[in-house]
């Protein structure tokens, strides 16, 4: 019966619409999700170029923005865009003088009331990243109610951290990513109203983060945006106030930072990773960029 039918083009069978969708693009990019028990959260200055979600069940460990108090409890999920400056604590210690960040790993689910009863506050974390624009989003704390099913969700993925604390499988990485997608979701819209960059820089840009370890230049970068050499680079710093050199440093700083939170590669490899070929060079602008090189920020935050 179907011998006499008119052939469809293949573009026609794809998508039957004529007119072109203009799609958001946004990439999740998953650095670490784990689960533990604090006795110690003191802390100022969190600001880091990278996505936190928290959730407790137990209650007892507050994060502070603008002089506004947030708990982390088992009703919501806290969300945290990069660069937002918060500071941490737990109410049932004694205030300190120095930071501190103390926890104990849990084995079990059971072991939560446990540690409960001595006064020690459970965490769950995830660190991600959303690529550009949607890393550059207002600063601010954001609380995100939980119904029955995300609840569950998050106890599911609570179990596999415990279970496999350094491997996330394929099907965690899918519960994680749902969990952060659903809190990206409950986001006002208004919240979502970043500015609007030219197409061709955002390929420049999607290309520069894809290739942070290469050489990369404006003549090399001009021809992904299909732009003479200095069109672009003129485009460039009027879409982003600021020039193609000092956007890749900066890009390649907050690679860097990532990868001394959520890896343990020596600091010559985080650099070659980053596109410098010389470890000088890279402590240098490193330092430049943070205030201390990258060793002693490793040591900071409690990295070896």
């Amino acid at each position: 019966m179907y011998e006499h039918l008119t052939k469809l083009s293949d573009t026609k069978k794809i998508d039957p619409w004529e007119a072109k969708q203009e799609i958001a693009e946004i990439r999740v990019s998953l650095h670490c999700s784990r689960y533990w028990m604090l006795s110690e959260w003191e802390c100022e200055n969190m600001s880091f170029p990278f996505w936190r979600l928290y959730h407790s069940c137990t209650g007892g460990s507050y994060v502070t923005f603008n002089k506004l108090e947030y708990e982390l409890d088992n009703d919501k999920i806290i969300l945290i865009p990069p660069y937002t400056s918060f500071s941490t604590h737990i109410k049932a210690r004694t205030v300190k003088q120095e930071e501190s960040i103390v926890g104990e790993i849990i084995r079990n689910m059971a072991e939560v009331d446990f540690f409960r009863e001595k006064g020690l506050c459970d965490q769950f974390f995830v660190h991600f990243n959303l690529g550009f624009p949607y890393d550059k989003f207002k600063a601010c704390i954001y609380e995100i109610e939980l119904n029955e099913y995300w609840l569950s969700l998050i106890n599911k993925v609570k179990i596999d951290r415990l279970e496999f604390p350094n491997n996330i499988s394929i099907h965690s990485a899918i519960d994680i990513n749902c969990l952060i997608l659903y809190a990206l979701s409950s986001i006002s819209i208004g919240n979502w109203e970043l500015p609007i960059i030219d197409k061709r820089i955002l390929k420049a840009i999607t290309y520069i983060d894809k290739n942070i370890d290469k050489e990369l230049t404006n003549e090399q970068l001009s021809k992904i945006a299909n732009l003479a050499t200095n069109s672009f680079a003129r485009l460039f710093k009027s879409e982003l106030k600021g020039t193609v050199k000092n956007y890749i440093q900066q890009r390649r700083i907050e690679h860097a930072i990532m990868m001394l939170h959520h890896s343990s590669k020596d600091i010559e490899d985080i650099a070659l990773a980053c596109g410098y070929y010389d470890r000088h060079h890279f402590s240098k602008v490193f330092k430049q960029q943070t205030g201390i090189p990258p060793a002693k920020y490793r040591m900071k935050i409690g990295m070896k």
